[in-house]
């Protein structure tokens, strides 16, 4: 397995999500001052048809920003788990991605897979005696809580930065962690 980017993960996590919440919200804007958006429902009797258009591409691109930097989330978790498959652990790469996408049980499995994340690298590093540094496990408890917080209307005004902040610390401390490891695995395949 090659090493993680830390440049690519963490620009495309954070980027994505932060450039996905500015072009939403400027397309967003641009209905609303143009007049197409009042009240919450569109008027389109009023609408200049390249207002409308640049204002719809415009929350399209954020939408699919907002996509890509979950997608590549997504891919880490995966890389993740690959590196502390051993036969301990508590799951595995491909039920901890896609589990996450099941109706209301991602709720308990973010925990599961996240936080679970960092308790079974710890016991990884510790099983194998490896000089690595272990992973703080109430940092990645408080993005669970946070990713949760995000998901309730109106609580995700108040969990959304916070959430974007512990996405890119946790995520920055898994990158580090999982690069580690596929070094010293790599230097125990040389020796």
């Amino acid at each position: 397995m090659k090493r993680l980017s830390k440049w690519f993960y963490l620009g495309s996590m954070v980027g994505g999500q932060v450039g996905g919440i500015i072009l939403l919200t400027a397309g967003v804007v641009l209905l609303v001052v143009s007049g197409i958006l009042t009240n919450y429902v569109l008027d389109l009797s009023h609408a200049d048809i390249w207002t409308l258009a640049n204002s719809l591409l415009l929350i399209l691109l954020g939408c699919a920003a907002i996509l890509f930097g979950a997608t590549i989330w997504y891919l880490l978790l995966y890389r993740a788990w690959s590196v502390i498959q051993d036969g301990n652990a508590s799951t595995t790469p491909e039920k901890a991605v896609g589990f996450i996408f099941i109706p209301f049980f991602n709720f308990y499995w973010i925990f599961k897979v996240w936080y679970g994340f960092a308790l079974d690298y710890n016991r990884y590093i510790e099983r194998y005696a490896l000089n690595a540094p272990k992973l703080g496990k109430s940092l990645f408890l408080a993005f669970c809580i946070l990713f949760i917080c995000s998901m309730v209307p109106f609580l995700n005004y108040l969990a959304g930065l916070p959430f974007l902040v512990i996405l890119g610390i946790t995520s920055n401390k898994t990158i580090d962690a999982v690069n580690g490891l596929l070094a010293l695995q790599a230097a125990a395949t040389n020796q």
